[in-house]
């Protein structure tokens, strides 16, 4: 019975204390959090500049999107004018193309050529050889654009401007290999050389023209690839027809070795080092 009334006078303590520490929060409190907001986001007498200053500006957006670059119109259009260009070359002289293509990769084929003499001053010479400034020209042009290389000029002027420096530096280097060939009673030594030259070049502007379209047409990412595939190409095609032009030359003269490293450094290193110091590269 004690025990019960001691239960029973406890929770009457219990509910006493509860209505004396335990009730509802007085409605008219300060509400620190909502003043907080208040006087953060309150404009005072419409002072937005004022009101402005108080938040700090972010230093980076990363909703703010990069502007996209594009090529320009006229590029795409000189690619179509090479693609029918060549077009143009393979309708109409489908013969003289496939001995260019064919003495490229055989002796018997480049001999023929040699013999007959008449191939590098036809028409399709001289339009192969504007394919292959204009290809140069172009391929030039991209890689600077995309090595960010100033120039006095820019644009479809920049693009003839390149094409006809690479023209007008090989043909000064077939010009000066003509005037030593009679200067040393050679002329046959260097008519052969020359056409392997010619080869060369042909050949490399009908290879590098997939790899020119390609770096016109595709995004500047996969621009550092392009420029090696060029280079690459360029380089095999030369190296090539260097090894073969120089073992039919060693193997039919004699002369000294030291006559062809001053060719060597002369007339193949040099252009190509002014080419490139002439460019910016």
């Amino acid at each position: 019975m004690q025990r019960q009334n001691f239960i029973d006078s406890a929770n009457a303590i219990k509910d006493s204390l509860s209505t004396v520490w335990i009730k509802a929060p007085d409605p008219n409190r300060p509400n620190l959090f909502l003043d907080s907001l208040i006087s953060l986001y309150k404009v005072e007498n419409l002072d937005f500049h004022s009101w402005a200053s108080k938040f700090q500006k972010k230093s980076v957006r990363y909703d703010a999107g990069s502007l996209r670059s594009y090529r320009e119109t006229w590029v795409i259009a000189v690619v179509l004018f090479l693609v029918l260009f060549f077009a143009v070359i393979r309708f109409f002289f489908p013969s003289e193309l496939n001995t260019i293509v064919y003495a490229f990769y055989s002796n018997q084929a480049l001999s023929k050529v040699n013999k007959e003499d008449t191939l590098f001053s036809s028409w399709p010479f001289i339009f192969l050889y504007l394919l292959f400034g204009l290809n140069s020209g172009l391929y030039l042009y991209l890689s600077g654009k995309y090595l960010e290389i100033s120039y006095p000029a820019e644009g479809f002027k920049l693009f003839i401007y390149l094409s006809a420096v690479v023209v007008g530096l090989f043909t000064m280097k077939i010009i000066a290999l003509r005037i030593l060939g009679f200067l040393f009673d050679v002329q046959r030594l260097v008519r052969e050389y020359v056409s392997v030259l010619y080869l060369s070049y042909f050949n490399a502007a009908i290879l590098s023209l997939p790899v020119v379209i390609a770096f016109s047409l595709t995004s500047y990412r996969f621009a550092v690839i392009y420029s090696y595939i060029g280079i690459a190409l360029i380089i095999i095609i030369f190296l090539i027809q260097f090894l073969r032009a120089g073992a039919n030359i060693l193997s039919n003269y004699k002369f000294p070795k030291v006559y062809l490293i001053i060719y060597l450094c002369a007339l193949e290193f040099c252009p190509l080092i002014i080419l490139f110091k002439a460019l910016g590269y």
